[in-house]
């Protein structure tokens, strides 16, 4: 009978270390994270993308080696469905306006910025250009369907 005691005390060390364990994994969650990607997934859904129009210049010259750059870029801007016509329409009136601000933006980047892997300041003040010219400020991110760069 000994034996049988201590085989039963032997299986319910390693039952009840395994319980204890699914016990402490199973609030491993964070809710309000999981609802925070939910809503912003929903809403990433429900954005269309805006083509904000191309664009050429030249930057200013570079004072240490007199080169130029060219910079051509295709942007485009991340906006609620709902607001497509009304933002397309206010870029129609706003057409001359909004291109020269946007080149005048891009020509006061420098070349440390145009090195950023993901041009996050560029972007940024885009979007500041943007959102300063449209109605309530409906650009969401900026993004660029083409971007080249070159030195002459």
């Amino acid at each position: 009978m000994s034996r049988i005691v201590e085989k039963s005390s032997l299986l319910k060390a390693p039952t009840a270390a395994l319980a204890l364990c699914l016990a402490f994994c199973a609030g491993c969650y964070d809710g309000e994270a999981l609802v925070k990607q939910a809503r912003s997934a929903a809403l990433n859904s429900r954005l269309a993308e805006v083509d904000l129009g191309s664009f050429y210049t030249t930057l200013p010259r570079d004072p240490s080696s007199t080169s130029l750059t060219e910079v051509k870029l295709h942007i485009f801007g991340t906006v609620p469905r709902y607001r497509v016509p009304d933002i397309e329409k206010q870029l129609q009136t706003e057409a001359f306006r909004f291109r020269h601000e946007t080149l005048a933006a891009i020509r006061r980047t420098t070349r440390e910025e145009l090195a950023e892997p993901n041009f996050s300041r560029l972007r940024a003040r885009i979007e500041g250009v943007v959102n300063a010219i449209l109605a309530d400020a409906p650009v969401k991110t900026i993004g660029f369907y083409d971007i080249a760069m070159r030195q002459i």
